[in-house]
């Protein structure tokens, strides 16, 4: 037939075919002929959608908060969204007639940027730039509890942040005493270490001491005891001369001189020299005279 086209939806996409405003056909990945002049074609996406965003907003000591991210989303219930929204399209080039297109992820992010200016605004600077994830999970939280199904037919998955920054100048401030922080870190560790070199040192010093003491406590009691014990043999070997000299009391002199000159005899090959003078020979001669007498 002369002017029939040919329309086929994707199976991620729900189509709906009208007729002189009368629907004909509807669903997901549907496909038909269609005369271009009488028939609308309406379409949207079923799939799962990534919106990128990128605004910014104030902190509670007003300080602008440049925030890059996105939120996904999906239209879970198409009816819904196209009787909020006009989604006609080209059935040739699929693209569509109105800006409605755009508009329900822009409705979307308002309602993103809503919850996210409340939680901003509550927060000063340095604690936003460290709650990235924690501000993705409050946002994504508050959104789930709308009923935005209902409303405008969309599900609402999740929101990341892939930056939250300052302005620059602020965010230099910032580097810069947070590079002054890591130098202070990094002299209390160098300090720390010749601390603890210095105390580790003082240790071995102790413990030096410690044990030089010991030995010389050692060698004081050792020196003791040698000490002792030379006493203790020097009293026995005065006790055993005492008692060796007292075997010769009451023996005349010219007999312990004679046994003396006796041993002197029967050892004399282990003698070298011996020397005897005549004061010598003549004192013995008079102890024997004496005894004689």
């Amino acid at each position: 037939m002369l002017g029939l086209k040919y329309f086929k939806a994707e199976p991620t996409e729900f189509a709906r075919m009208r007729v002189k405003g009368k629907l004909k056909k509807e669903g997901e990945g549907i496909s038909g002929f269609y005369l271009p002049f009488r028939t609308t074609i309406e379409m949207v996406s079923v799939g799962v959608n990534d919106q990128p965003f990128a605004f910014q907003e104030v902190s509670q000591d007003n300080q602008e908060v440049a925030l890059q991210g996105g939120f996904v989303y999906r239209i879970s219930d198409p009816k819904v969204a196209m009787r909020v929204y006009n989604f006609s399209i080209d059935p040739h080039t699929k693209q569509y007639q109105s800006d409605d297109g755009s508009k329900l992820p822009a409705h979307v992010l308002q309602l993103v940027r809503g919850e996210t200016r409340k939680l901003i605004q509550g927060a000063n600077l340095e604690g936003i730039l460290r709650m990235g994830d924690e501000l993705s999970e409050k946002i994504t939280q508050a959104l789930s509890k709308r009923d935005l199904r209902a409303v405008s037919g969309v599900e609402f998955r999740t929101l990341y942040f892939e930056s939250i920054r300052p302005k620059p100048e602020i965010a230099k401030a910032l580097e810069a005493t947070y590079r002054e922080s890591l130098l202070q870190k990094a002299d209390e560790a160098v300090y720390g270490r010749r601390a603890l070199a210095v105390e580790k040192e003082r240790t071995i010093q102790q413990n030096e001491m410690r044990t030089r003491i010991e030995l010389e406590e050692r060698r004081k009691s050792l020196v003791e005891l040698e000490g002792a014990n030379t006493l203790s043999l020097a009293g026995f070997k005065a006790e055993a001369i005492q008692k060796e000299m007292a075997a010769y009391n009451g023996i005349e002199a010219n007999k312990i001189v004679a046994q003396a000159l006796l041993s002197m005899g029967q050892n004399a090959a282990k003698i070298g020299n011996l020397t005897i003078t005549p004061d010598l020979l003549a004192g013995i001669m008079n102890q024997v005279k004496v005894a004689s007498k």
